[in-house]
């Protein structure tokens, strides 16, 4: 793969307009796609090597070195996309009956427009935070998200984790209503809103994957 490192997961690909969001020593740019939402093309100082992954938290990333076009890493992702579906099938959930999966599926977003929104509205009460909007999606990628608007986006699939993990996921976008990014003070701060088991619960649900 010579300068390339992949770990896992992309589909293919209408183009969408960037949105920038900069840190220092990181420059990150996102990007929707029909099929797998949300893509973040992260520039990075410390990068030497074009890197594509994805998981629960971060969903699909692109990292580039600092010097390297957008428009490149990207034409990386494009690439490598029929490699990362094989990647994906590879481990897939046990197949279910499309009226079955259908089924669950509504259930579960049925639970989510039920729960999640009030829930976030009570813990963001409690612990003197505010936001926008909060949005239930199918996502498989991630299990929330919080826009640079301050809108927070929950998956339905919330709904198969344990109470104190779904508390954790909306504290977690909570945080990032102040902190874009996963910095000490960001895990300090969720850590005081979490009773200083923020790494814990972050460890614990790296334990489960979406997956119907």
């Amino acid at each position: 793969m010579g300068d390339y490192v992949i770990f896992f997961f992309v589909k293919t690909i209408n183009y969408a307009h960037f949105v920038t969001v900069c840190f220092p020593g990181m420059s990150k740019k996102t990007k929707s796609y029909p099929g797998i939402g949300e893509v973040a093309y992260v520039r990075s100082r410390r990068a030497r090597r074009l890197v594509l992954s994805v998981k629960p938290w971060r969903g699909v990333r692109v990292t580039l070195p600092w010097h390297t076009a957008y428009r490149d890493a990207e034409a990386f992702m494009l690439k490598h996309a029929g490699w990362l579906k094989e990647k994906i099938g590879s481990v897939a959930a046990p197949p279910m009956q499309a009226a079955d999966r259908e089924a669950l599926n509504n259930e579960l977003r049925r639970k989510a427009r039920e729960y999640l929104p009030g829930r976030t509205a009570l813990l963001a009460a409690e612990h003197g935070f505010s936001y926008r909007l909060v949005s239930i999606r199918a996502s498989r990628t991630r299990w929330g998200s919080c826009s640079a608007a301050n809108n927070i986006n929950l998956s339905i699939y919330l709904m198969q984790l344990p109470p104190r993990l779904i508390d954790y996921v909306i504290l977690h976008e909570l945080v990032h209503t102040r902190h874009k990014n996963h910095s000490a003070a960001f895990w300090e701060l969720l850590d005081d809103h979490t009773g200083g088991t923020a790494r814990a619960l972050a460890k614990e649900i790296r334990k489960h994957r979406i997956s119907i």
